[in-house]
C-alpha cells in the first residue's frame, strides 16, 4: 500500500561557502571519497548530510518491513548523504557525482545502510 505524507521539513543545501561550491562534486575526479573526508572535517557539512538522513530514515519507518520509500533529491545534497548513510561504503566504486535523473538505492536493516547500489 503507498500514500504521500502532506509534510514539509527543513532541506538545508548541501553546498556551504568554504566547503563545497556549487556543482564542485561534477568537478571532482572521487566525489564520494572527497565527501567522505569533508564530512570528517567539517561539521556544518555534517550536520546537513545528519540532516538529510534523518529524513530519509523518517521515510524509511515509515513503510512496512520490505517495503520501499521514494526520496527526491538534488545534486550537492545526495551525494554527501549517501556517504553519510554508508561511511563505510565503497566510496571509489561509487564513481562520478550523480548527474541529473540518477540515484541510488538503498537498503536498510532497521536504521543502517546495508548496502547502496549507484543507478545511472
Amino acid at each position: 500500500m503507498g500514500y504521500a505524507v502532506d509534510e514539509m521539513v527543513p532541506w538545508p543545501s548541501g553546498y556551504l561557502t568554504g566547503v563545497v561550491e556549487h556543482h564542485d562534486q561534477w568537478r571532482w575526479e572521487r566525489p564520494f571519497e572527497r565527501y567522505a573526508d569533508l564530512l570528517e572535517s567539517s561539521r556544518s557539512l555534517r550536520g546537513v548530510a545528519q540532516t538529510h538522513l534523518a529524513h530519509w530514515l523518517r521515510a524509511v519507518g515509515r513503510v512496512d518491513r520490505g517495503g520501499m520509500a521514494l526520496v527526491v533529491s538534488s545534486g550537492g545534497s545526495i551525494e554527501p548523504v549517501l556517504v553519510a548513510a554508508a561511511p563505510d561504503g565503497d566510496h571509489a566504486g561509487w564513481g562520478p557525482a550523480l548527474q541529473h535523473l540518477q540515484g541510488a538505492t538503498l537498503n536498510f536493516d532497521g536504521d543502517t545502510c546495508v548496502s547502496v547500489t549507484i543507478r545511472r
